[in-house]
């Protein structure tokens, strides 16, 4: 028996339409689970369901709309996992700091997952003995500057997912964080335009393995959903390529 095999489960991903949540997606379907895609970007969803099959879905909404998060759960049926990898991703400084800018970023980073796994559970829809991976950050781990906000919004996934896995551990649902460092994916280019080449070079210069590939996050995030990780709960696993083991 394959511990690592997913067949027969279903997973919700949100942010699966890019980057970590469309790599996960694929990752799914190679372990022979299926998969209930979210995110913005219709064409992006039709082009992940053509390449894993019909035997999976999506369902086109923003996160930060609560009728949207309403109407995936109403949509749905019973699940054996969520992955939690929406986010998005802004440098500011503390004199920048906007109620708009804080808003918005924990309504896609924290407040999006907090409603949907509730509405989840309140309408009994996930399965005993799932698993629930929630997309943290080195950010909410370490003190890096102009990442306050963003820092903050993945060090509350880290936190509530800790509660989380004392509150459904009596269903034997598992609920696990993953914490990445330098991932290149669309979301992070964005931040990189922010900056210098020379300032970019010499970030990656503190990895030891260099920056990561979003496989590189997926592979980890499907050993978490299956039954190779079933007893572990309540643990943030750094994917990071060394950075925050050197001095």
């Amino acid at each position: 028996m394959n511990p690592f095999d997913l067949s027969g489960k279903k997973i919700l991903v949100t942010g699966a339409s890019s980057g970590i949540g469309y790599e996960t997606c694929l990752a799914i379907a190679r372990q022979g689970g299926s998969f209930i895609a979210i995110a913005r970007r219709r064409d992006f969803l039709e082009k992940l369901i053509e390449e894993c099959g019909n035997e999976n879905s999506f369902i086109t909404a923003d996160l930060s709309k609560m009728e949207d998060i309403k109407s995936i759960v109403d949509t749905i049926e019973n699940i054996d996992g969520i992955v939690h990898s929406a986010g998005i991703v802004s440098l500011a400084p503390v004199k920048f700091y906007s109620e708009e800018l804080m808003n918005e970023m924990r309504s896609i980073n924290f407040d999006s997952i907090a409603y949907l796994v509730n509405l989840i559970f309140k309408k009994k829809k996930i399965n005993k003995g799932s698993s629930i991976v929630l997309v943290s950050s080195i950010a909410g781990l370490f003190g890096m500057k102009g990442n306050g906000i963003y820092a903050a919004s993945k060090g509350a996934l880290i936190a509530i997912s800790k509660v989380w896995a004392n509150e459904f551990a009596s269903s034997k649902t598992r609920v696990n964080c993953v914490s990445p460092g330098m991932v290149k994916t669309e979301i992070t280019s964005k931040s990189i335009e922010d900056l210098s080449l020379e300032v970019i070079q010499q970030d990656e210069k503190k990895y030891p393995l260099g920056y990561g590939d979003p496989v590189q996050v997926a592979n980890p995030i499907v050993f978490l959903l299956s039954e190779a990780s079933s007893w572990i709960t309540g643990q943030n696993l750094v994917l990071d390529g060394g950075r925050t083991s050197t001095i």
